[in-house]
């Protein structure tokens, strides 16, 4: 009996490179027997490609139509030779699957850091944010460095719910090299950070003692999945980390998915991603912080957290976050969500506005 596939494999000829960045990823454009031409190298996993060589590309999520940004991703390179590596540890990533890959993990025996792990996490000083969509780093980052005048840092936790590499995020690069953002983990089987860890509460030791700094901002990588259903949905791991640092006596925001410019009436106002987290997973009291807004947008808001008895549960705090443009402006960014700018959804960037303003002031105290 044949066994369907669950993968979709072609053929293509990399006919040019249009970009790579230091964390070994490169879009090239192919020849290809596919209406999308354009594909994402992991030269760490794939090794290099040049003109004229011929790839194996797994073309799925395009074939489906899905948000991958239009790229097909090169599994491997036909023409090229044996690639040798260098042991450096014994953990794996991606493991049992065809490119499994051996990193050295910050708690392993071989690691310098291997001794903090033996520690539990001292949250004293420090601040954790926890958001639903990988385009909240961006304005995020840009707010705290901003208008601390640069005396925090900043680590980002990715975790494996969305994209994998880390080197995929175009927000992590450019925050890197303008110096908003000073270290990267990786946690589960997301890979490529500064600090590759096994678990969330490693990598919030890592972000937190090991590199030392204030802030942790704990998200998945670009790419959310979405059922159309309460549960179904990969941001509901967010819920359970807020828990996790909640009951180690640490200080943490969750900063809810707020807009008006979706088309789905259920990502209108507080997203119902969100609702679901702090209604049904997160289970101790929070402090909820919201950005002032029009009144026919607070009814509808207000609304919905009488309706989902958020209001009892949660302090809900209301603050500008205006001030997250000049943040932005001062520093070039203009970060997008779902395609949409400051502009087209200002609340959902005065929500980090204000969830930033909350965090320096209340618990970093600067």
């Amino acid at each position: 009996m044949a066994i369907p596939a669950w993968i979709e494999l072609k053929r293509g000829i990399v006919r040019e490179i249009l970009e790579s960045n230091e964390g070994g990823t490169a879009i090239v454009r192919l020849d290809i027997h596919h209406p999308c031409k354009l594909a994402v190298v992991y030269v760490p996993l794939t090794g290099w490609v040049g003109v004229g060589d011929e790839v194996l590309v797994n073309t799925t999520a395009c074939s489906l139509g899905l948000g991958t940004g239009g790229y097909h991703f090169v599994v491997c390179n036909l023409n090229g030779k044996d690639n040798a590596f260098v042991s450096k540890g014994h953990g794996m990533k991606l493991k049992y699957t065809p490119l499994q890959m051996q990193l050295l993990l910050s708690e392993e025996e071989e690691s310098p850091h291997h001794a903090h792990y033996s520690q539990p996490i001292d949250f004293r000083g420090k601040l954790v944010y926890v958001g639903e969509l990988h385009s909240m780093l961006s304005p995020l980052c840009a707010y705290l460095k901003y208008f601390s005048g640069g005396n925090i840092s900043i680590a980002y936790v990715m975790t494996d719910h969305g994209a994998l590499p880390i080197s995929f995020s175009r927000n992590v690069d450019l925050l890197k090299k303008k110096g908003l953002l000073d270290v990267t983990v990786t946690t589960g089987n997301a890979f490529g950070g500064d600090y590759e860890c096994v678990n969330i509460y490693t990598a919030l030791k890592a972000a937190l003692n090991v590199a030392n700094c204030d802030v942790a901002i704990v998200a998945m990588g670009p790419g959310i999945l979405g059922t159309g259903t309460k549960f179904g949905f990969s941001g509901l791991e967010l819920g359970l980390y807020v828990n996790l640092v909640a009951a180690l006596g640490g200080s943490t925001v969750y900063i809810p998915r707020l807009g008006f410019g979706d088309t789905r009436e259920r990502h209108i106002g507080i997203s119902h991603h969100s609702i679901t987290v702090l209604k049904d997973i997160i289970q101790y009291p929070i402090p909820l912080v919201l950005p002032l807004m029009d009144r026919p947008k607070l009814l509808r808001v207000v609304k919905q957290l009488k309706d989902s008895q958020l209001l009892a549960k949660h302090r809900t705090i209301f603050l500008s976050g205006r001030d997250i443009r000049d943040a932005l402006e001062h520093y070039g960014l203009a970060p997008t969500t779902m395609g949409r700018g400051i502009d087209e959804e200002p609340y959902f960037f005065y929500a980090l506005g204000a969830a930033a303003r909350y965090g320096l002031t209340e618990v970093l105290k600067i």
